[in-house]
């Protein structure tokens, strides 16, 4: 029994540390052009769910007098969640502003499917940077095999050599330096930044 207890706080120990250097490297991308999020769940540095909000152009499909069009999407709020099984199993990351993403790795309800399969040591922050470049309607990171929503591939394969178009969005997916992470370490912990849904509430 006094073993079986050491093991679950084993475990435990693992999880807490895995997130927290997860919330080390999100900070990498907090407060970008195109970044900026609060922990919705669980305390940082130990967070387990993350609110995101995305500055970058994509595009929604859009129902208009009866007709459906393909229109801009001029930023979204994307929730990210660490189930009690991470890092076992990938993070799930779904849309939750509307209309969703219309793109073929985001099925048609919002919740994205990776083109490549979640290794459990598989850095959090590079997972997140992939999802950001599909909105960015990144060609490398469009699955045309098996995508989750093939009508939104059918349309991508449609216009896809319109260099107007794709990418959606230039804006280059760059990371916070250590310079700029301990930066906004200080503004967090003075309040200037807020990391965390508890400490915007109060």
């Amino acid at each position: 029994m006094v073993q079986f207890g050491a093991e679950v706080r084993n475990v435990k120990d693992i999880r807490s540390e895995r997130l927290s250097k997860d919330y080390e490297e999100m900070l990498r991308l907090q407060d970008t052009p195109y970044l900026s999020w609060i922990a919705v769940k669980g305390a940082p540095p130990f967070a387990e769910e993350y609110l995101l909000t995305v500055r970058l152009r994509s595009y929604a499909l859009s129902a208009t007098r009866g007709r459906y069009l393909v229109s801009e999407l001029n930023g979204c709020t994307v929730k990210v969640s660490l189930w009690d099984s991470y890092p076992r199993i990938a993070p799930q990351i779904r849309m939750l502003s509307f209309p969703p993403v219309f793109h073929p790795n985001w099925y048609s309800k919002g919740t994205y499917c990776p083109p490549q399969a979640w290794r459990p040591d598989d850095s959090l922050k590079d997972y997140v940077l992939r999802m950001l470049g599909t909105l960015k309607y990144d060609p490398a990171l469009i699955e045309t095999k098996a995508p989750a929503n093939y009508k939104a591939l059918e349309w991508y394969e449609k216009h896809r050599e319109n260099q107007a178009w794709f990418p959606s969005d230039d804006t280059a997916l760059t990371e916070n330096s250590d310079e700029q992470v301990a930066a906004l370490k200080a503004a967090v912990s003075s309040g200037k930044v807020i990391d965390s849904w508890q400490n915007r509430s109060t």
